[in-house]
């Protein structure tokens, strides 16, 4: 006879212990104890937690009807401390900040989190067949699997609430609770005891401006669509006729048709289209381009699911704390600078095309050069440029190019026979001289960064003009270089006064300007933002990370 079965036999006569009960999809047998009245459940629970617990093998997993608990760590501790009490209900029943925790899971889409990722479903089924319906006897072995999934619960949710769901640089789903950088035990353990739950996870939430405007914005939406659908405007048929009444209606669903009576059905279609362009940072030209066309493929879900990945970018890592800083987003192909949290200028920018993606980082801008060279990257002179020299050496004289040798001594091309080298053996390095056609312009902005990228001018200012501005290598070229100078020595009148930049410029001789107060650069990737009247603005996913983070996210 097994010492459980003892002790309600002998113990416990007022609870009954069946072990019959079968796990169907499992094909493993769970046990099931009864417990016939209600202030006998806490203290069954407990001793069903304390021997579920004191022996667990800490290098294997915990898992709850094959649920993996993650926050096993967490677990254990949180329950150590609290000598293994029951901690989410009382006498069979949810207590006040279990159904707190229960209704946050419940609604983890308003954080842009999913419930079915803390056990919903589970928890809900559990606590919804705890008590036998006609005996009204109380289930101990599911109100535990309850409490350890509520439990394992609210410390994954605080964490990915806090600090994200992902890896950044790998879009993996990870765990790392440590990013937290607090004792997550404690917290939850006074949050409980003070019946401040909800205030917790709350206070550990990212603090700045862009997530509390995204999460509010998120929850306008949705109050905004809720008997609202649309489907993707999949296709564009020969027939304009049938393709512009599904185009009215879908402008109508998501409430960008300009709908006055002053107009013609063409021309309010027309400002309709030119209002969803503005709305997500297109060209306002009333057509329906190529990527017009694909923001109009967006479903309802489709919005909030990049609301909620926005919402989770935001958790990777902090607002800037600076006093001032140079901000680009890639997806929105600009550049703003911020001082005192005032916007003082913004500028369009060209970034990397998606086979060379400009890479996400914070550095320091140091200083700029006028007049630049442009040393060509070894994979762009021997996969681009070497080619092109090998039928036609004219081109390094039309581009105003150099050819160096090992001690960086110009050669002359002509001696050069080009068919001789290749991707893996080319000892030359081109250099583009300075000058109006120098491919970085005539500024080139430095800051330190593992990837060898920087800011800078151009010769073809034209680019930024276009409606999709991913064409660079990976640099970042900026449309207002000259207004970015300025901005950079507006303090140094004694060394540098903007006087002796428009002169060094008309000169058009090289020279290194160092800056008196360098400032922070912040290279990110966001698809919407919203403003400070909770309006979302979308930016095209160039880079396709959206896509990426959506299937890993909602499968």
């Amino acid at each position: 006879m097994t010492r459980l079965r003892r002790y309600y036999l002998f113990i416990l006569p007022a609870i009954f212990l069946c072990v019959t009960s079968c796990n169907k999809c499992a094909g493993d047998k769970q046990a099931v104890v009864l417990v016939d009245k209600p202030e006998l459940v806490n203290q069954e629970v407990t001793k069903l937690l304390t021997e579920k617990l004191s022996d667990v093998d800490t290098s294997k997993s915990l898992v709850i009807d094959k649920d993996t608990l993650v926050a096993k760590k967490f677990l254990l501790d949180f329950y150590t401390k609290n000598k293994f009490a029951v901690s989410w209900t009382d006498k069979g029943k949810l207590t006040k900040q279990g159904d707190t925790l229960f209704s946050i899971l419940k609604n983890a889409d308003e954080f842009g989190l999913i419930a079915e990722d803390y056990h919903f479903s589970k928890i809900d089924q559990l606590l919804k067949t705890e008590q036998d319906s006609t005996t009204h006897k109380f289930d101990a072995v599911k109100l535990l699997n309850a409490d350890l999934l509520l439990t394992d619960a609210i410390f994954k949710f605080t964490v990915h609430a806090s600090k994200g769901r992902f890896n950044p640089d790998s879009l993996t789903l990870e765990w790392h609770p440590e990013k937290l950088d607090t004792d997550l035990v404690v917290l939850v353990n006074i949050a409980i005891h003070q019946n401040r739950l909800r205030q917790l996870i709350n206070s550990l939430e990212p603090k700045n401006e862009q997530y509390q405007n995204l999460k509010l914005s998120l929850k306008n939406y949705k109050n905004e669509f809720k008997t609202v659908h649309w489907d993707s405007l999949a296709s564009r048929e020969s027939d304009s006729t049938t393709f512009t009444a599904r185009l009215t209606k879908r402008l109508i669903a998501s409430h960008d048709y300009f709908n006055d009576t002053t107009h013609n059905d063409s021309i309010k279609l027309f400002k309709s289209v030119k209002n969803f362009q503005c709305k997500h940072n297109l060209v306002e030209d009333g057509k329906i381009g190529k990527l017009t066309f694909k923001a109009l493929q967006q479903t309802k879900e489709d919005v909030i699911h990049q609301i909620e990945m926005n919402m989770e970018r935001w958790r990777w890592r902090d607002a800037p704390a600076d006093k001032q800083y140079v901000w680009v987003n890639i997806p929105k192909f600009e550049m703003h600078v911020t001082e005192d949290d005032t916007l003082v200028m913004r500028s369009r920018v060209i970034i990397g095309e998606p086979e060379k993606q400009t890479p996400l980082l914070k550095s320091t801008i140091t200083n700029f050069l006028i007049y630049p060279y442009w040393t060509v990257p070894f994979s762009i002179a021997t996969k681009e440029l070497l080619p092109i020299l090998k039928r036609d050496t004219a081109y390094l004289r039309k581009k105003n190019f150099e050819v160096l040798d090992g001690n960086n001594m110009v050669v002359d091309p002509q001696t050069i026979n080009w068919k001789r080298y290749s991707k893996t053996y080319f000892p030359w390095k081109l250099r583009q001289k300075t000058g109006d056609d120098n491919s970085l312009g005539i500024l080139k902005f430095n800051f330190n960064n593992k990837y060898g990228v920087y800011m800078h001018d151009t010769d073809n200012h034209r680019l930024f003009g276009r409606e999709m501005r991913a064409l660079s290598h990976g640099c970042v070229r900026l449309e207002k270089f000259i207004d970015f100078a300025s901005f950079l020595i507006r303090d140094d009148s004694v060394k540098y006064p903007k006087d002796s930049l428009m002169l060094d410029l008309l000169q058009e001789k090289q020279k290194y300007v160092y800056i008196k107060h360098p400032i922070t650069i912040y290279i990110n990737y966001y698809t919407v933002e919203a403003d400070a009247y909770h309006e979302l603005h979308f930016f095209n996913d160039v880079y396709e990370r959206d896509e990426k983070m959506l299937k890993a996210l909602y499968r």
